[in-house]
């Protein structure tokens, strides 16, 4: 469209507003994650950084943290150990605080 059409046609204008901020607002954005669990070992702190919706990058954080935790302590199954973590935190067992940053 030439800006003599909008020249004669203002309402163009502010119907075409609408959909330029919608996509706008789909627009990816940048998400850092940070994750601190404390267990009997110790506090781990985890961090993860991502695009888009923050609920992955906190799971990833959460992992980061639970695998610092599990090498700290050594244990002879780290995915075991991390899966056990992970099922932990949400059901309390563990302390757990995240935080993000979008």
């Amino acid at each position: 469209m030439t800006r003599k059409a909008f020249e004669t046609h203002p309402r163009l204008v502010l119907l075409a507003l609408p959909l330029v901020l919608s996509l706008l607002a789909g627009c990816k954005r940048g998400v850092e994650c940070t994750t601190e669990i404390t267990a009997g070992a110790g506090t781990f702190k985890g961090t993860a950084r991502g695009e888009g919706e923050k609920g992955p990058v906190m799971k990833a954080a959460l992992r980061d943290a639970c695998q610092k935790m599990c090498v700290d302590t050594k244990s002879p199954m780290i995915d075991a150990c991390i899966t056990r973590c992970t099922v932990d935190v949400g059901a309390t067992k563990i302390g757990a605080r995240s935080s993000c940053n979008d």
